[in-house]
């Protein structure tokens, strides 16, 4: 049998035989590309229903924080009974029930046991103090374990049976020292939020938030939530645990819990069955809230195999094509030069010394052609693939450039624009307002000249430092110009803004790492301008308010804090 006749049986032969393996490997192959998929859509679902669900609950945890930390409201709890004080103290709260997402909140008295309330249809205006709290009672149970733990922030979902209500309450603990005087907060309608936030995952997507042992505190099927978690004893809780028939997927879940609270990764995801269906489960610590996300995906709706059948058939077609097209190949390339290779030998052999056929059919090219395309291939993706990292890092380094200071690493006036201008944005849309800190370093010019550039630097550096110790995690810091910083804060008010000012400028001046080049201590010294801004007010505004408040600062002998609000005052009088 010639050649051609046996490539071709050949070619039949190796489509056959591949047949089940491809089919194999075909689903295998599937099989991974569904798992790493669903990791990673997992991770990323996870990390965006943490965002969610976080947004709306640390803005309610820090009103809440404000209310209970409220002087008016720790004034009246060590003297509940006093009549000026009560009245005091309820004109607060209704100040802050305003602000409240749900234009409500509530306040418990541990002195006397007396529960306050209103809701956003003012029904309890003049009337807010609702009922008695008594230890006794097991529907006030949750009042005194809160009391007993000590935790400063607690969220649950608890239905409350004097006020007929459920809710996602948020609780904080009213403190004077280390006393325990009470607890005020509010709550988020609970159907509303797991409307808004756990119920838009979509089909085969469930999300469910769990506290640290385990109960359910919110799921689109209420049914399965843990109420009044706080108040319960053990059997009586509904935990993640009971979703689970397989004892080995519970201690899964259990032990990425434990990771993820033990800081050691960000997500973690979890193979387990669920009423006989194979899902991913993803997982997400919650720490400001001590609670975990947990995103179910079911594989099987999601992404399931069938899906991959047109590409099994297009990957058999091609398959065959490829074939056909070898064969076609295979002749023109291969088979026809040897053809007339064996014309050629056989010529020779009859003692014809025609050799130019020969000559003509190459022999070693291809190998040798082959050989050469695969070092300059190799040539080719090497350097493509250097310039594309440089460029990346170059588009990196220009995209850092444009926002980030180099020498302090804070933002640079530029990227401070942009962060103030959408946040002053948020804040008129919010109805809120946002403070800034104008900070100069005083006789900054007369330390370069007098020490050099080098020592400026270091000041500049070691100031920024102190800043980034001195503010808050959510604060945002920015070098401003030369020897200018400029400091967002929010959320905000005229005391948290006065008391970080004067607390920063104390900080720097109090700081003794810099020297001069002899080694003698240098102290530096800042003078800080602060404005809280209107609601509705522009940037040019703010920054103008900002450095009036600075030069008033600087004017009145430097290393000193002074307020827009304070320089208002003076004018009028």
């Amino acid at each position: 049998m010639n050649l051609k006749p046996r490539f071709l049986l050949l070619t039949v032969l190796l489509f056959v035989v591949t047949a089940i393996p491809l089919w194999f490997a075909v689903r295998t192959l599937a099989e991974s590309i569904v798992e790493q998929w669903a990791v990673r859509y997992a991770e990323k679902q996870v990390l965006y229903d943490k965002s969610r669900t976080l947004q709306p609950i640390l803005r309610e945890v820090a009103l809440a924080r404000q209310l209970a930390n409220s002087q008016y409201i720790r004034a009246w709890a060590r003297q509940p009974e006093d009549a000026e004080l009560t009245r005091n103290a309820i004109g607060d709260m209704e100040s802050y029930r305003k602000n409240f997402a749900d234009q409500s909140y509530f306040v418990g008295l541990l002195g006397n046991g007396r529960y306050y309330h209103n809701n956003a249809a003012n029904e309890f205006g003049g009337r807010e103090f609702r009922y008695v709290l008594k230890p006794e009672a097991k529907k006030d149970a949750w009042f005194y374990d809160l009391v007993r733990q000590g935790r400063d922030i607690h969220i649950n979902v608890n239905p409350d049976p004097e006020l007929g209500i459920t809710k996602l309450w948020i609780d904080v603990l009213i403190r004077d020292g280390n006393d325990i005087l009470g607890i005020a907060g509010t709550g988020l309608d609970l159907t509303s939020f797991i409307e808004n936030v756990v119920e838009i995952g979509g089909p085969g997507v469930t999300s469910m938030f769990v506290d640290h042992d385990g109960a359910i505190q919110l799921h689109r099927n209420q049914a399965l939530i843990d109420f009044a978690t706080i108040s319960k004893q053990g059997v009586e809780h509904k935990r993640i645990d009971l979703l689970f028939k397989r004892d080995e997927d519970r201690q899964a879940i259990l032990a990425a819990m434990k990771e993820l609270e033990a800081q050691k990764q960000t997500v973690a995801t979890v193979f387990v069955d669920i009423d006989g269906q194979r899902h991913l489960a993803g997982l997400a610590y919650l720490p400001e809230i001590a609670w975990y996300e947990i995103t179910l995906l079911d594989l099987k709706t999601l992404l399931p195999f069938s899906d991959f059948f047109g590409i099994l058939a297009a990957y058999a077609l091609t398959l065959l094509g490829a074939l056909a097209l070898f064969n076609l190949a295979l002749g023109h390339f291969v088979l026809e030069p040897l053809k007339r290779l064996d014309r050629a030998m056989t010529d020779v052999e009859a003692g014809n010394r025609e050799w130019g056929a020969l000559d003509k059919l190459g022999t070693g090219e291809i190998g040798r052609l082959i050989q050469r395309f695969i070092r300059m291939a190799q040539s080719v993706l090497e350097a493509r693939r250097d310039l594309e990292a440089k460029v990346a890092e170059r588009t990196t380094a220009l995209e850092r450039l444009t926002k980030i200071d180099p020498l302090t690493e804070l933002f640079n006036r530029r990227g401070m624009t942009e962060r103030l201008e959408a946040e002053l944005t948020r804040a008129e849309r919010e109805q809120r307002r946002v403070g800034i800190l104008w900070l100069d370093i005083d006789e900054f010019k007369e330390i370069n000249d007098r020490y050099g550039h080098a020592v400026g630097d270091a000041v500049l550096k070691t100031v920024a430092e102190t800043i980034r110790l001195t503010l808050r995690p959510y604060d945002v810091a920015a070098r401003w110009g030369g020897d200018e910083f400029l400091i967002m804060l929010q959320p905000t008010d005229a005391a948290i803004l006065d008391n970080l000012g004067e607390r920063l400028r104390q900080a720097i001046n109090a700081d003794r790492r810099l020297a001069d080049p002899s080694g003698n201590a240098l102290t530096v010294s800042v003078s800080i301008g602060g404005h809280l801004s209107r609601i509705g007010e522009q940037l040019d505004s703010v920054l103008l308010h900002g450095d009036q408040a600075l030069y008033a600062a600087k004017a009145a002998g430097r290393n000193g804090y002074r307020s827009s609000a304070a320089l208002a005052v003076a004018h009028q009088a």
